[in-house]
């Protein structure tokens, strides 16, 4: 038996060893230059017609520098930030390898990789998340200290890295991010740009910078390239703003839909590097035409309220039936962020979702024609609650409801059928259950936040039944879409298919539609049929209808500013079978109050506030009216009654998924705004609006005995 366990032990030994030396004299060792050469490769994205959106070359990004030409503390940042025993090691980390390993055969995930693993990694354009390749990348990496010495490795490893912002190799990178020659870095500069290689699609997240940056001179402290002094006095060191966006490109306000389509393209596996390497050819979804229409819609409205230059817009439109993305603006090139991928307060635009969840949850009791008490102000599950203009009766229907848009009905279903029904019935719409920002950075949706950790804590507010948790106008529309499709979830996409450069495959969109709501077709569909329904009033009640008496379904939405008495967002997002529309319009710069001068349909024409019926409403008539223009005219199926000849719901319970509610006030005093607490983490890539005082806490005034947390919305 001890025989036998030497030979194992022996051949345990031996094939690892014999297997490292074969490879050793089978396997090259990549060429420096051939990489630099691979990443000016030129990508081009085109249209849904085959002609040219934009071709994103590197060439102007990607500048190759010498040795002695790249700073000192550059160089230490690179090494303390991803491989810190890189100038003593064989090419290897044979500890870090092995714990890897141990994470993959266990489930988890590692690195593990030294700057030579991750130059060949980025060479070969092999990341396959394999232990063979892992293996052979060693290899290759240890061929390569062979061959090469540290200083080439890391000259050629800084000249080829993607560091962000279109940036390749640090000469680009020192432009891009401080508009300086690469030879005058700092150190807080070096630190910062060696942090972002590490996840460079969120290079222009702030959070992320500083967590990096604050990493980075942490291990150059602790490995004495710097002093204690110097870590003490070292400032962050901002960045330019990021107006060179994709690279250098003109595109003005479509250089959102080209940020969009790498990012699709991020999330299913492509990153931008190999992309690049391939010379990849993009077809995307956006049809010219119907751009040309979105953005004509956007800016002759626009151009009414140039006395507010805060003041944007961003409209998402698709076909419900295939997920294809028609049109697609995110402002108008201004910003560094995308306004269409930027998270806001949907106030009543949310509503269609609590529908879906109370039609699910109580077929048999909730309908079009359900009778709820809709008056105003009602304290609901101990919550004070006002309709915004005192609209609604004792009763009325849940159709007429949603017309004008009640919202103690729907605060009143929400409680009947509970939060975790209308979260989960905005999640099995296209809501993402995790939101990325433009800017990369994430957050668990629909719920509230750990300020600890700022995770999502699982526990929803009643608030979410008019529109408290914020989503992007992207999520609007994949969620109507799925309305408008009869209940079937197809994802929205911006990227049909992409080939190399000789047109072989690289990536297709080929998923299916899957039913939403329900298993059983017929239950399915009468979900989405009803929510659809209860839509069809809202457009022509508030003066954004379609021509030729053309059936659409929409609804408007507006989150009020604080407890001031204007709005903060203002939605339109409705839709006909043949196509969807998210249309938001707020400021771009930070949460502030909206006014309008295009028309008013119910008070002054100059500088009204803006609601969900004006400047977004007519954006959405605008663009809705000219794309529809010569197509055919399509109904909605019939919705099915599925209720019981009940006609009023039972009394609201409040439920264990809410939290304890706040003390509510008799008096019907305008209370605050429903997210009045800034949520844990940013939603907007600019800072919150500064705190406003609750009636009682501001300076000098009396107290009052109570206040409810809950504004009117439309």
């Amino acid at each position: 038996m001890r025989r036998t366990l030497y030979v194992v032990l022996g051949l345990g030994m031996f094939v690892p060893v014999a297997a490292f030396v074969v490879a050793y004299f089978m396997v090259d060792v990549p060429d420096p230059n051939a990489l630099a050469a691979s990443l000016n490769q030129p990508v081009t994205l085109y249209y849904a017609d085959g002609s040219t959106l934009y071709t994103k070359s590197t060439e102007g990004a990607h500048a190759v520098v010498s040795w002695d030409q790249i700073p000192q503390t550059m160089k230490n940042a690179q090494i303390a930030a991803e491989d810190e025993t890189f100038m003593t090691n064989s090419g290897f980390d044979l500890k870090a390898i092995l714990r890897t390993v141990y994470n993959r055969l266990t489930g988890g995930t590692g690195g593990g990789s030294t700057i030579g693993q991750e130059y060949v990694k980025k060479a070969t354009g092999n990341d396959d998340a394999t232990l063979k390749r892992k293996f052979v990348e060693m290899v290759e990496s240890y061929k390569m200290t062979r061959t090469y010495s540290k200083q080439d490795i890391l000259t050629a490893y800084l000249n080829t890295v993607y560091f962000g912002r279109g940036a390749y190799g640090i000469s680009a990178a020192a432009r891009a991010y401080y508009n300086e020659d690469v030879s005058k870095l700092t150190t807080e500069q070096s630190a910062l740009l060696a942090g972002l290689v590490q996840l460079p699609g969120q290079a222009d997240n702030t959070a992320y910078q500083q967590r990096r940056y604050s990493y980075v001179m942490g291990r150059l402290l602790a490995n004495h390239w710097i002093t204690q002094a110097e870590y003490s006095s070292a400032q962050f060191p901002t960045p330019v703003p990021n107006a060179a966006k994709n690279g250098g490109s003109n595109l003005a306000d479509r250089q959102y839909i080209v940020s969009e389509a790498f990012a699709e393209l991020a999330a299913a596996g492509y990153s931008e590097q190999s992309l690049t390497a391939s010379g990849a050819k993009i077809y995307l979804t956006i049809q010219p035409d119907a751009q040309q229409k979105a953005e004509q819609a956007v800016q002759k409205i626009m151009a009414a309220d140039a006395e507010y230059p805060d003041e944007g817009s961003a409209l998402v439109s698709a076909n419900p039936q295939t997920g294809e993305i028609l049109a697609y603006y995110g402002g108008n090139g201004s910003t560094a962020y995308d306004l269409a991928t930027t998270p806001q307060q949907p106030g009543s635009s949310f509503k269609p979702y609590v529908l879906a969840a109370g039609v699910r949850a109580q077929p048999d009791k909730i309908g079009l024609d359900t009778v709820y008490d809709g008056s105003d102000n009602q304290t609901i599950a101990g919550q004070l609650v006002h309709n915004s203009d005192g609209e609604g009766s004792p009763q009325i229907t849940v159709k007429d409801a949603m017309t004008q848009s009640v919202n103690t009905v729907f605060y009143r279903m929400g409680a009947d059928v509970g939060v975790s029904a209308v979260r989960q019935a905005a999640w099995d719409a296209g809501i993402p259950k995790q939101i990325t920002t433009s800017l990369g950075a994430t957050f668990d949706s629909l719920q509230n936040d750990d300020p600890a950790t700022g995770k999502g804590t699982g526990t929803t507010e009643l608030g979410i039944a008019i529109g408290q948790y914020p989503v992007r106008p992207l999520d609007q529309a994949q969620g109507y879409a799925t309305f408008a499709a009869n209940g079937m979830y197809v994802p929205l996409h911006l990227v049909a298919r992409v080939t190399d450069d000789s047109g072989n495959p690289v990536y297709g969109f080929t998923t299916a539609p899957k039913p939403a709501f329900s298993d059983d077709a017929a239950t399915n569909s009468a979900i989405a049929s009803i929510v659809t329904q209860s839509m069809t009033d809202v457009a022509s009640s508030s003066g954004d209808g379609l021509s030729g008496a053309r059936p659409n379904a929409a609804k408007t939405g507006t989150a009020q500013f604080g407890n001031t008495g204007h709005n903060s967002e203002a939605w339109m997002v409705g839709f006909t079978p043949q196509v969807v529309t998210a249309v938001w319009f707020g400021n771009v710069k930070q949460p502030a109050p909206i006014y309008g001068n295009y028309h008013n349909g119910k008070g002054r024409e100059h500088g009204y506030d803006v609601y969900g019926r004006e400047e977004p409403g007519y954006i959405w008539q605008a663009y809705m009216a000219a794309y529809l223009s010569g197509k055919p005219v399509q109904s909605f199926p019939q919705a099915p009654d599925l209720t019981t000849p009940t006609t009023t719901p039972p009394p609201s319970t409040t439920t264990s998924e809410t939290v304890p509610p706040s003390p509510t006030s008799s008096s019907p005093s305008e209370p605050p705004s429903p997210t009045e607490t800034p949520p844990s983490r940013p939603r907007h890539p600019f800072p919150p609006p500064p705190p406003t005082c609750l009636p009682g806490d501001c300076p000098g005034e009396p107290s009052t005995t109570s206040v409810s947390r809950h504004h009117p919305v439309r």
